[in-house]
């Protein structure tokens, strides 16, 4: 009587454990209904179906297309013609001339989930620290967003490109982009906090499909260009011949106009030039457009703090306010009070992350 109890338990637990599963896909999305047992699997027509815990040898199902098509075969599930266990049967659906075909797609063990899915936090934590050692200060991740670091020498004239990696970078970047603005944001980001040659700036404008963004990053760029004597090489970036005429009638009066960005502020433009900026700003409904306004004019000015608060106040969006704050920050000429603009921001998120902007600036 024992070793009959003992015969029965191993026979149930191989029961138990010599299941298998099977799934079964169109091959061209079709949706289909799957029944096995008598039992619809899915209520609702589907392209993929899992069935789990099967215990036999050999399934029955019919399978009906949604235009009413059906058929019904017997589906074996065997390892080299040898019953086998714990394995994921998988057969595809093709639809030819409106009938159904049902091929073997191959066999797969199954990996069972670990439970609990995550696990309990260690007491010591072993969180991998992020290090920034190939692509020294170009940018680092923050909630999976790249934040530029300023690379414009102290003093603002550029005489050496930017490092191979810092460019290399930029590709990994550009090829993750899905979008045209998002290219061009990364670029815009790039020509703004680095110094570049006219190939490095040829490599940055392959990446942009329209001629007028391009002529728009070549004026944001050009006086970090450092070898301006090579201006004329830009030309091949170009395909129609009025943006050819408009670039070179640019470099013929950039020098002229300049209008760079500079750290060399000493006094804050006149109370009634700022009033003026403001009321510009304050024309638009939204701060797309109140952006662009902004980024066109606002290197002409230098600023105080309360002159910034006043600028960023025109502002809806923090998103647009801390891109503006940082581009204002070089134009000021009270940097070591630059957070006292902090009270224009509705996040404290946003106010953590322009600290860690002016703590890059000074380190």
């Amino acid at each position: 009587m024992r070793y009959f109890f003992l015969v029965v338990f191993i026979s149930f637990i191989s029961f138990v454990f010599s299941q298998n599963n099977i799934r079964i896909f169109s091959a061209k999305g079709e949706l289909f209904t799957l029944t096995v047992f008598d039992t619809t699997q899915n209520k609702i027509p589907q392209t993929n179906v899992l069935i789990n815990h099967v215990y036999e040898d050999s399934l029955h199902i019919k399978i009906e297309l949604e235009n009413k098509t059906k058929t019904e075969t017997t589906l074996l599930l065997f390892e080299k013609g040898k019953t086998t266990k714990n394995k994921e049967f998988n057969y595809k659906i093709n639809v030819e001339q409106n009938k159904i075909k049902i091929n073997y797609a191959g066999y797969y063990d199954i990996v069972r989930l670990p439970d609990p899915l995550i696990p309990e936090k260690p007491i010591v934590d072993t969180t991998t620290k992020y290090r920034n050692t190939q692509l020294g200060h170009f940018c680092e991740l923050k909630d999976s967003k790249p934040i530029y670091f300023n690379n414009i020498p102290k003093n603002e004239i550029c005489v050496t490109p930017m490092p191979q990696e810092y460019l290399n970078y930029t590709n990994l970047l550009m090829l993750k982009a899905q979008v045209t603005e998002d290219k061009f944001i990364i670029a815009d980001n790039v020509c703004r906090n680095n110094c570049l040659d006219v190939e490095q700036m040829n490599f940055i404008l392959k990446y942009l499909d329209y001629e007028l963004d391009k002529l728009k990053l070549i004026k944001i760029a050009y006086f970090n260009i450092t070898d301006k004597a090579k201006n004329k090489e830009l030309e091949k970036s170009f395909r129609f011949e009025s943006s050819i005429i408009e670039l070179n009638s640019f470099f013929k009066t950039a020098d002229s106009q300049k209008i760079k960005t500079t750290t060399n502020c000493k006094v804050a433009s006149a109370t009634e030039e700022i009033k003026t900026f403001e009321t510009n700003l304050s024309v638009y409904t939204n701060d797309s457009q109140r952006f662009n306004t902004f980024k066109k004019d606002y290197e002409t000015y230098c600023y105080s703090t309360d002159h910034v608060i006043q600028i960023l106040s025109k502002f809806i969006h923090d998103r647009e306010k801390l891109d503006a704050a940082k581009m204002l920050y070089y134009k000021c000429i009270e940097k070591e009070n630059f957070l006292l603009i902090s009270e224009v921001f509705s996040y404290n998120e946003t106010i953590s992350e322009l600290k860690d902007f002016i703590a890059k600036q000074k380190g």
